[in-house]
């Protein structure tokens, strides 16, 4: 017996909330009126993006501005479910491993190419090829079999096992549908020059100042209300408030909290806070000695007193983290943080024959500002128990390159942010052993065996049962320090309606308007 969806998804995902901003209220569709004359929309963000190759990139601000450009197969609405885009409807064999899904029709990529079955076939055969080393194949493409086509609008995937997950993770920007043409004439180029069916066409990036893109106005669903998105990099948190308040940005990422109550004084703009599902962490190399022990790492974790960080860092504006997971997340299961215990901290070590002045290295990605405070706690804090720890901060190309690399860190920080909504996604990414992006280098064969049980059972209660296993492995081996959950603040201008903000730091800006 198959299941059939017709565009809502059946199964629990994230009990979060995202949020449909606007300052009077949202129009119900993407395009203005002839009268009304679509305007520029300009937006800070902390950084520029590392790559926009959908399934290369691993970083949140690329992510965010390829939401723009490119449409996937189903997406998440504002309530975290699962609605159709690319994809009408879809249906799934009895075993788990057969997806059908009927296309779209009408819809034409932003270089002219139709879109069509053959198109979703080339993305996903490319997402699937591991000799590409694509950084996003571990989400969904090693889990895909063989894809065929039924004429021009239907496509069925055939995967080697089930996967829970599955239409979670085609509704993530690593999921967005690419134009054929591009794939096959210009491949190494797309990181620079992504062509999608999306909201907005790619225009021009120029690293270090801007990323434009234009309306799309042959979108299928409708065209958007602005003329056109310039998103600008400004890391200095006081320089991106400015922008802010005299006009010269109408959106801005990641409000400091120190601006806050002086922004609650201007009438202009409003600054919105939302739970997300990241969840702030240490990573802890352990293929160097001393760190390779078990004890060391949960030393590291005894060393961190995270009730000071979350009430008196941060002024209890972050939750205390008690899962490698956040709470909104399906699969979180409270597996409780450890307490802090500098004497218990300090025993371990000796225990383990780490000598006092043991050199450290831990890193961190600049364009993070709002996880800065906590590095530097967490670097004051291996001080006190002993360590000689050095904090280097890194712009984010030259953070990723150095993570690749393992004998250049010891430590590094790192946001595990849930962007499907489920477990998988962060435990898979992070903590599998066989993932590219496991920077911990973490391989325990029993927490691999959770971890994949929950990727490929089907009912939520069995999902929920292995990750929770696996959670309680993790807390024990200490791979992480899970500090906190974050909480997101979006700074925006009263003129501006429409921005959707997500729990997973994705804006939706097809149905932005500009006053």
């Amino acid at each position: 017996m198959k299941q059939k969806w017709f565009g809502k998804w059946a199964a629990p995902l994230v009990l979060a909330v995202s949020l449909l901003v606007s300052a009077c209220g949202t129009s119900e569709t993407s395009s203005v009126g002839a009268e009304v004359e679509a305007k520029d929309l300009v937006v800070g963000l902390t950084g520029d993006p590392v790559s926009l190759d959908p399934h290369n990139a691993t970083d949140t601000i690329s992510s965010l501005i390829n939401y723009q450009i490119l449409d996937t197969l189903v997406a998440f609405n504002d309530k975290m479910e699962i609605v159709p885009r690319l994809a009408e409807s879809w249906t799934v064999s009895e075993d788990g491993k057969t997806w059908t899904f009927k296309l779209r029709q009408g819809v034409t990529f932003q270089d002219g190419t139709p879109f069509n079955a053959e198109a979703v076939k080339t993305n996903f055969e490319r997402l699937a090829d591991k000799s590409k080393k694509l950084s996003r194949r571990v989400l969904i493409g090693q889990f895909i079999d063989k894809i065929t086509t039924n004429g021009d609008y239907e496509v069925v995937f055939q995967l080697n096992t089930p996967q829970g997950p599955f239409l979670n993770n085609l509704a993530v920007t690593a999921s967005g549908i690419l134009s054929p043409k591009s794939i096959k004439e210009n491949e190494q180029g797309i990181a620079k020059n992504p062509v999608g069916t999306g909201p907005f066409t790619f225009k021009e990036w120029t690293p270090g100042n801007q990323v434009v893109l234009e309306a799309n106005q042959q979108y299928w669903g409708g065209k958007p209300g602005v003329k056109s998105v310039t998103f600008k990099p400004v890391p200095e948190n006081a320089a991106r408030v400015i922008m802010l308040e005299t006009g010269e940005a109408d959106v801005i990422e990641k409000v400091p909290a120190s601006e806050f109550e002086r922004l609650k004084s201007n009438d202009e703009v409003q600054v919105i806070s939302r739970p997300t599902n990241r969840v702030l962490y240490i990573g802890i190399n352990t293929t160097v000695a001393p760190f390779d022990q078990v004890k060391v790492r949960q030393a590291l974790n005894y060393a961190i007193d995270r009730e000071t960080l979350v009430n008196k860092l941060y002024e209890g504006r972050v939750k205390l983290a008690t899962a490698s997971v956040a709470a909104q997340t399906f699969g979180y299961s409270d597996v409780g943080a450890y307490p802090y215990d500098v004497e218990k901290a300090k025993q371990l070590l000796q225990e383990a024959g780490v000598k006092e002045g043991t050199k450290l290295r831990l890193i961190l990605a600049a364009n993070v500002i709002q996880d800065r405070p906590a590095a530097e706690f967490v670097q004051n804090s291996l001080q006190k128990v002993g360590f000689d720890a050095e904090l280097k901060i890194l712009e984010l190309g030259s953070y990723l390159e150095t993570l690749k690399d393992p004998s250049t860190y010891e430590l590094f920080v790192r946001g595990a942010a849930a962007s499907t909504g489920d477990a998988d996604s962060v435990l898979s990414d992070g903590l599998l052993s066989t993932s590219a992006t496991n920077y911990s280098h973490y391989a325990n064969p029993k927490v691999d065996e959770w971890i994949k049980a929950g990727s490929a059972q089907t009912k939520p209660q069995e999902r929920q049962k292995s990750y929770a296993e696996a959670l309680k492995l993790i807390k024990e081996e200490a791979p992480w320090i899970s500090l906190h959950e974050d909480v997101g603040y979006v700074g925006i201008r009263k003129n501006v309606e429409g921005v959707e903000v997500q729990p997973t730091y994705i804006w939706d800006l097809r149905k932005v308007v500009k006053k």
